[in-house]
């Protein structure tokens, strides 16, 4: 008798299913693994973004009183307070640039710039939205706060992650509180 030691057709078949049975889910998780990576990457660039704008705003807030008394003073309209300088819609065009290198931008209010410019990083091709916009706290309940102005100041980031297959934007928000004065 003589004894075959190959393998049939049938037995390579059978090998190959077996095997594609599990290597099939394991591409799945490669591929839903690398769009979870892209999320994150974005994620993590709106906070980056988000996070040069509330520095430099916090920094910034033991002036806030000179440069709203400049920007009155350039306009003659004493109506002026931080929320109509940040909340400008000549700053927040210029906020949504999107630029090449980073860019020094100029606070504005009606069209006229002020000295002071925040350094902003250029918005990434996906990005859709950076915006600021402040609100003023009403703080006349508390007796120890009430003698001061404080602004809710919201920064709002939205982009399209393309390569996720999500059309919608995704959202990212931060906020803080900051003082005039």
């Amino acid at each position: 008798m003589r004894l075959n030691h190959g393998l049939s057709m049938v037995e390579i078949m059978v090998a190959v299913f077996i095997i594609g049975l599990a290597v099939g889910p394991l591409i799945g998780v490669l591929s839903s693994s690398n769009k979870m990576s892209n999320a994150s990457i974005f994620e993590e660039t709106a906070v980056h973004y988000a996070r040069e704008l509330a520095d430099q705003l916090l920094s910034l807030s033991p002036n806030f009183s000179d440069i709203v008394a400049d920007a009155q003073s350039l306009t003659g309209d004493t109506s002026i307070n931080l929320g109509s300088i940040l909340n400008d819609a000549g700053f927040q065009t210029i906020l949504e640039t999107h630029g090449t290198t980073t860019t020094a931008i100029p606070l504005q209010i009606n069209g006229n710039e002020l000295p002071l410019r925040l350094l902003v990083s250029p918005l990434e091709k996906s990005f859709t939205k950076r915006r600021i916009k402040a609100t003023v706290l009403d703080t006349s309940a508390n007796t120890t706060l009430k003698t001061d102005k404080f602004w809710k100041v919201e920064i709002e980031l939205s982009w399209v992650d393309r390569n996720s297959g999500r059309n919608e934007p995704r959202r990212f928000n931060m906020s803080i509180i900051i003082k005039e004065g």
